[in-house]
């Protein structure tokens, strides 16, 4: 709309034809006549475009909540995978991994060794009786590394 013909529709009939155009229109209320500005451009940190209303960065979150956010079970397999922004490290693109297992009520969590491999026959061999076999006993040796190397090659071939 034209400001002539704003001016022209929307002024008291007694200001229609002035030649006032420091205004946009005069209204009167009450009795008193008010000037209505021209709408005027926002300047400053009102302006839809001054860098207090511009986002900033393209970054929305942080990279600490990024990085301490409790992910869910995510990995390959899934049917129904959430959509996250691209990660070379993203848990869409990992292996499952299995769930932790809550153990019994009273039971021991510390097993001493590996059970699978123990050889009861050489379990409590004391180095005395390590040392005196009757395997090679022609080479006499008082050097502490060479005994303990065949210390160790016939404690492994006894109990194999």
């Amino acid at each position: 709309m034209d400001t002539k013909d704003l001016k022209s529709t929307k002024s008291d009939p007694f200001f229609r034809n002035t030649k006032v155009q420091t205004c946009q229109f005069i209204q009167t209320c009450n009795g008193q006549p008010r000037a209505i500005a021209y709408p005027q451009k926002k300047t400053g940190y009102k302006a839809p475009n001054s860098w207090v209303n511009q986002r900033r960065s393209s970054e929305t979150e942080s990279h600490a909540s990024r990085t301490h956010t409790l992910h869910p079970n995510m990995h390959a397999g899934m049917e129904k995978k959430p959509l996250v922004r691209y990660s070379p490290d993203s848990y869409r693109s990992r292996l499952p991994t299995s769930d932790y297992v809550i153990p019994y009520k009273n039971t021991s969590q510390i097993e001493i060794g590996d059970r699978a491999n123990v050889r009861t026959v050489s379990q409590f061999k004391t180095t005395y009786q390590s040392n005196m076999t009757t395997h090679n006993m022609r080479n006499h040796t008082s050097n502490a590394g060479t005994v303990a190397r065949k210390t160790k090659w016939h404690k492994s071939r006894v109990n194999a």
